[in-house]
């Protein structure tokens, strides 16, 4: 799996505003001067994020965007979904619902599929167990595998 430009930039930007939660609105031209990205992708990111309600917009003389809600309360799993992106790790298997569902014909005869299904579920717990409040203080803890046992 490889997360999208889209993903990435939306995190990142999102980052960036959560560093300056309390200091009033920021510009996306600001946003994109810090973080040396296009001002014009922003603005097609930020579009989808305030329709997701993680940002709101502020018109006007010193305008621009503050978090929707605490930085504590905006999972990294909500700002991937708000602009489609996508966490599937491999193809054949749609886990989008609440089961897995198979989505190529060698499905009946695959092994590998429950774990194909169950890595991508563990992956998503985990980016959305992941708030920007946690990314700003660098307090994510992933569990470690040691000896095939999950600790954590």
């Amino acid at each position: 799996m490889k997360i999208s430009t889209k993903g990435h930039y939306a995190v990142q930007a999102m980052v960036d505003l959560a560093a300056q939660e309390g200091a009033g609105p920021v510009s996306l031209s600001v946003i994109a001067e810090r973080q040396g990205l296009s001002q014009n992708y922003l603005e097609q990111l930020f579009v989808k994020l305030r329709k997701a309600e993680l940002v709101k917009s502020v018109r006007g003389p010193g305008g621009g965007y503050t978090l929707g809600r605490g930085a504590d309360a905006i999972s990294i799993g909500e700002i991937f979904a708000a602009v489609d992106e996508s966490l599937v790790l491999i193809d054949c298997v749609d886990t989008s619902g609440l089961t897995e569902h198979a989505t190529c014909d060698k499905s009946s005869g695959c092994r590998t599929q429950t774990l194909w299904a169950r890595l991508c579920h563990h992956f998503n717990d985990l980016v959305n167990s992941v708030t920007l409040g946690d990314v700003l203080r660098g307090e994510y803890d992933f569990p470690t595998i040691a000896h095939g046992v999950v600790k954590g």
